[in-house]
């Protein structure tokens, strides 16, 4: 049976579990007793399993890189969902920009990205000068170089990370090593060429425009750096997100408590992150409460803190908001 095929029948008999009552179960004190007897699941632990199930089959779909040589298969693995997108881009040779919020998956998929096409990684934080890419001839006269020259001279992908909150005149500089195929370095005279296996991709909260009310300390840049990159919008994957984290429940409260805090309009991040290090935390015994006040709320005025839980718990109007203060108090 193929993967889709145990995938459909999976979520069918998921959806035939949750139709059926009590009495068709035949959940009795009898039978319970001989289920516990048996060690066998019972109904709500049974549609639990097959909901684990459905999200790692959703995960592990096969991914082919297809290349003049040949046809690769890569190994099933977690992954986000643009990650095909973004890997025939990168293989094609073209410089590749993730924008996101924080917590999304950037560099891991770059990473992923670099495993696939067997590229050796080279990451580069935010960069505040040009030297930190062309590098620099010292006091006694040496060069010193960079992750950058490496990559671009011997080959490898080459990852800027939080690149706008970069100095936008340092990228200037890497705009001519992505257009024109090589660069100049301090120690040598002659320009040196761009390796045929050099990639370039960078990430960042923003499209380059400038600071928002939630990444206060992004930088505007240049129009003829961004028109270097094909961008991708790299939101959160949430079912991703629920299959790192290893519980269905908690991980769907945090997607709750994220998409209301998006209609509130908060400056907070409830990234995945906060599903991943809850999950751990629950799973050694810390209480929900406990869990959600260090993950998620991390010192949010309570007011509002109040406001996106009582959106995560079903209230949708400004109006019912209010209501539900006024009891409240």
């Amino acid at each position: 049976m193929s993967g889709f095929a145990a995938l459909k029948n999976a979520e069918e008999a998921l959806k035939n579990a949750t139709a059926l009552t009590p009495t068709q179960v035949m959940e009795n004190p009898a039978v319970d007793y001989l289920r516990k007897a048996i060690n066998a699941p019972s109904l709500e632990e049974t549609k639990k399993l097959i909901q684990e199930e459905i999200i790692k089959m959703n995960m592990l779909n096969k991914v082919e890189l297809t290349t003049p040589t040949e046809t690769k298969i890569l190994d099933d693995e977690p992954r986000h969902n643009l990650f095909p997108e973004i890997l025939v881009t990168i293989n094609a040779n073209i410089p590749t920009a993730l924008i996101g919020p924080a917590g999304s998956g950037k560099s891991t998929v770059a990473e992923q990205v670099a495993k696939a096409l067997d590229f050796k990684f080279y990451l580069q934080n935010a960069v505040t000068g040009t030297h930190e890419l062309s590098g620099y001839l010292d006091a006694h006269g040496k060069y010193n170089s960079t992750t950058f020259r490496k990559a671009f001279e011997e080959g490898g992908m080459f990852f800027i990370d939080e690149v706008d909150t970069s100095d936008p005149g340092a990228l200037k500089w890497l705009n001519s090593a992505l257009a024109n195929g090589y660069a100049m370095f301090p120690d040598k005279p002659d320009p040196v060429n761009r390796h045929k296996k050099f990639r370039a991709i960078i990430a960042a909260n923003t499209f380059g425009t400038g600071a928002d009310r939630m990444y206060v300390g992004a930088n505007q840049l240049d129009a003829s750096t961004l028109d270097r990159f094909v961008f991708f919008d790299f939101g959160y994957d949430e079912k991703l997100e629920v299959a790192l984290s290893g519980n269905i429940d908690w991980a769907k409260r945090v997607q709750e408590l994220r998409a209301a805090a998006l209609t509130e309009k908060a400056r907070i991040v409830i990234s995945p992150r906060a599903s991943i290090y809850g999950a751990k935390l629950l799973a050694a015994g810390w209480k929900q409460e406990v869990v959600e006040e260090r993950v998620i709320w991390k010192g949010i005025d309570p007011e509002l803190k109040k406001r996106i839980v009582d959106r995560a718990n079903g209230v949708k109007t400004d109006k019912e908001l209010k209501d539900v203060a006024k009891k409240r108090k």
